[in-house]
């Protein structure tokens, strides 16, 4: 088995002389400039629906409990062998 170097390969096409060249599917004088074209996404009253009633319940942040949570953590009551145990486990889950 041979291996040769880079500089026997075969040679690469230049990135200019792609974009030089014009599609197949034009027609030969057709060199007018075309119009540019937006993409445009349309989306059903459903589909609007679900989007805004999932952005209002993901942005919800019920402070309280946020605040019972730093509270249990900084007393050192929030890491308990049965969370981690539990939050173990869903862990692993994932991965079944």
């Amino acid at each position: 088995m041979q291996i040769h170097g880079l500089h026997q390969s075969q040679a690469t096409q230049s990135i200019h002389a792609a974009q030089n060249s014009r599609p197949a599917s034009k027609a030969i004088g057709a060199d007018a400039p075309q119009p540019a074209q937006a993409d445009q996404l349309d989306l059903s009253p459903e589909a609007l629906a679900i989007s805004r009633s999932e952005a209002a319940s993901t942005s919800e942040i019920r402070m309280e409990k946020v605040a019972a949570i730093r509270q249990a953590i900084a007393d050192g009551v929030y890491e308990t062998p049965e969370k981690l145990s539990l939050a173990l486990d869903k862990m692993l889950d994932t991965f079944v």
